[in-house]
């Protein structure tokens, strides 16, 4: 998966492509990145991986590598998000536990606050059980 993720990823701003071109010597990049790169007055251009020269300046937008990178960039986001509904915000601990009264996940901490202490609860993996 990491290599996918870097044959999506600009090797001039170290993201997943915006506007990407691909230049003469097939090397991919941000068109924006690519051309803050070229001084504009050297002519030919040389590639930012390669330095292999590129004979024309304006390049078509690669679709499929921009829809590509769209594409890693929404997954990335949901495992962010994913990662965030995992962990408690404010004790930084996982949430191991189902509070059966608000149906929320909580972490220990949260479990034991006032808040959750007389409510019952059961570990995620029960409750996942029991809602299938």
């Amino acid at each position: 998966m990491q290599a996918f993720q870097n044959e999506l990823t600009c090797s001039i701003c170290m993201n997943y492509f915006i506007d990407p071109v691909t230049i003469d010597c097939g090397h991919s990049f941000c068109r924006p990145c690519l051309y803050l790169c070229w001084e504009e007055d050297q002519t030919p251009k040389s590639c930012p991986e390669c330095r292999g020269l590129s004979e024309k300046p304006d390049f078509q937008t690669n679709i499929v590598l921009k829809r590509l990178a769209s594409l890693a960039r929404q997954d990335a986001a949901k495992q962010t998000n994913s990662l965030e509904a995992q962990i408690c915000l404010t004790h930084k601990e996982a949430k191991g536990l189902f509070c059966e009264v608000d149906k929320t996940l909580l972490c220990g901490p949260c479990s034991e606050s006032p808040e959750h202490a007389a409510h019952s609860h059961s570990p995620i993996q029960w409750a996942a059980e029991e809602y299938r």
